[in-house]
C-alpha cells in the first residue's frame, strides 16, 4: 500500500484554506473546502455501503446460498438505497428564516 497524505494551506494567492492530497509521487489534487467535505462525505457513505455488500455477501456464502443470490440481495439493497437518497429534505428559502 501506497503512503497518502493530506495538508491543509491557506493561499497566498487568494488567502482561501484548501486541501491537498499528497502521495510519494507529489500532489495529486488541491480542494476547496466545499469540494473536500463532499469527497470525506462521498468516502463515509461508499464505506457504509461497501461494508453492507460484504456483510450480505458473507451472510449468503456462509450459508451455502448460491452465488448469484448475494448478488441479487446487493442489488435489492442498492435498488432500495437508491430510493431512499432520491427522497430529499424541504427546506425553507434563506429568506423565510
Amino acid at each position: 500500500m501506497s503512503s497518502f497524505w493530506v495538508n491543509g494551506i491557506v493561499a497566498v494567492r487568494d488567502g482561501k484554506p484548501y486541501i491537498q492530497l499528497s502521495n510519494e509521487k507529489g500532489m495529486i489534487a488541491q480542494l476547496s473546502m466545499s469540494e473536500t467535505r463532499q469527497i470525506a462525505m462521498d468516502m463515509l457513505v461508499m464505506a457504509a455501503r461497501t461494508e453492507t455488500d460484504s456483510m450480505i455477501h458473507r451472510f449468503c456464502k456462509e450459508r451455502g446460498f448460491p452465488d448469484e443470490t448475494s448478488g441479487m440481495m446487493m442489488m435489492a439493497f442498492r435498488d432500495y438505497r437508491a430510493e431512499l437518497d432520491a427522497d430529499k429534505a424541504e427546506r425553507p428559502n434563506d429568506e423565510e428564516r
